[in-house]
Order: C-alpha cells, then structure tokens, then sequence
C-alpha cells in the first residue's frame, strides 16, 4: 500500500490508516495536520479572497466586542 500524502510504501509500524484517506505514515501524516490551516472544520486554505476577507471582519468584530467594557452598550466595528 502506497502513503496517501507521499505516494511511497507503506509497511510496519511507521504506517497509519487515516479515516477516509487511507494508509500512510506517521511523519507524513503529522507534517499535513501541521501545515493545515484548519479551525475546527473550517478549512481556512479553500476559502477565496472575498470569503477570507468577510472571515476576518467576523472575526475584528468580535474581538472588539469582546474588549469593550460590559458597561458599554454601543457596538464598534472597528
């Protein structure tokens, strides 16, 4: 069996199966979860241009609203 990420073989204990890819090894596997840019099941990486740009207003948003003080009942953008 051939590793899913790098396309060479697969055997002992370096190989793992991983769900609904198949078989490949251990430092394959961990290098991809590292380079992924995932947030929970948000794959941040196939989002255009435009999506990413609305993702970081979402985001600028709410971190402001978090930093205000619980006093204040306006709601800043930015």
């Amino acid at each position: 069996m051939k590793c899913f990420f790098c396309n060479k073989a697969v055997f002992g204990a370096d190989g793992i199966t991983v769900p609904a890819k198949g078989p490949a090894h251990q430092k394959c596997f961990q290098v991809d979860q590292a380079l992924k840019r995932t947030f929970q099941s948000l794959n941040i990486s196939e989002l255009n241009d435009e999506e990413l740009t609305d993702l970081l207003d979402l985001v600028l948003a709410e971190v402001n609203i978090r930093k205000k003080p619980a006093d204040d009942d306006g709601i800043e953008l930015f």
